[in-house]
């Protein structure tokens, strides 16, 4: 996993209090060999996706001027695209790395 300590502090302000049930990062910067790439981070959530995704995705970059995707899933209903799209990644889980407090 290639997140330097200014990522890992811009995501855990991008993160804390909202309503996210797992936190994984995966594509390049899962990956110790590979060099590069924006971070791909995928959360499980049951809050509205879009909203959710904008709204971490606006307090990362508040943080820190880096390239930051957000893909929010529901984990009781994923759609057979994001079944599909999942069962090509390989996500590391960063919930112990972050240390998040979710929302209540």
């Amino acid at each position: 996993m290639r997140l330097s300590k200014e990522e890992i502090r811009a995501l855990r302000a991008a993160l804390d209090g909202l309503p996210i049930e797992g936190v994984f990062l995966f594509g390049s910067r899962a990956d110790d060999a590979r060099r590069g790439g924006d971070i791909d981070l995928l959360l499980y959530s049951r809050a509205p996706a879009f909203a959710l995704a904008h709204k971490v995705s606006s307090r990362f970059a508040l943080a820190l001027d880096a390239k930051l995707d957000v893909l929010v899933v529901d984990p009781d209903r994923p759609t057979e695209e994001e079944q599909a799209f999942l069962s090509t990644l390989r996500p590391v889980p960063l919930d112990d790395v972050l240390r998040v407090r979710a929302a209540a």
